[in-house]
């Protein structure tokens, strides 16, 4: 998937969880923000995708190493994310109010981008190390007239859903 469909996925998805989670407007906020950042994170291990090309040196280093969507896409790597993430933002201080939501907005946004790669061609190795790729049995082809459509379902979704939410 592209960039403009993992952030509406890891926006969607961060979405749902703004009732439970953020009382306030600034929680939802980072809750939402974190959901699209996070819907990124996966790809870091592509030098030239979005994430990748902002971080190129470790970019390069992943990919060398592991390859696309090897360990960034797998469920280690959303644990390993989470609580790398958490214990950081735990430890840095400043607005611990916001430590959560943001936490819990990459998390979400980190497993966005994995289900919406298990719709692709290539899937996603979810038990890496096991190099087995698991993928939906209807797939989208990246790029293709019907990820555009996929996107633009998921941005309507999402617009809906954010004016039920804050109630516009």
């Amino acid at each position: 998937m592209m960039a403009f469909t993992h952030m509406a996925a890891g926006g969607l998805f961060a979405l749902q969880a703004i009732p439970f989670i953020a009382a306030s407007p600034g929680k939802a906020t980072f809750l939402l923000g974190g959901g699209i950042i996070g819907s990124l994170l996966p790809d870091i291990d592509h030098p030239s995708s979005s994430f990748g090309r902002r971080v190129l040196p470790v970019s390069l280093l992943l990919s060398a190493t592991f390859g696309h969507r090897g360990i960034t896409h797998s469920l280690f790597a959303v644990v390993a994310i989470t609580l790398l993430v958490w214990f950081g933002l735990a430890k840095t201080g400043g607005y611990p109010d916001f430590v959560n939501p943001l936490a819990i907005g990459l998390s979400l946004g980190y497993l966005s981008h994995l289900f919406a790669d298990y719709f692709t061609n290539s899937g996603v190795p979810l038990l890496w190390p096991n190099k087995r790729k698991f993928a939906f049995f209807f797939t989208v082809k990246t790029g293709s007239i019907s990820e555009y459509v996929l996107a633009i379902v998921l941005y309507v979704v999402l617009y809906r859903n954010l004016v039920e939410v804050v109630n516009i």
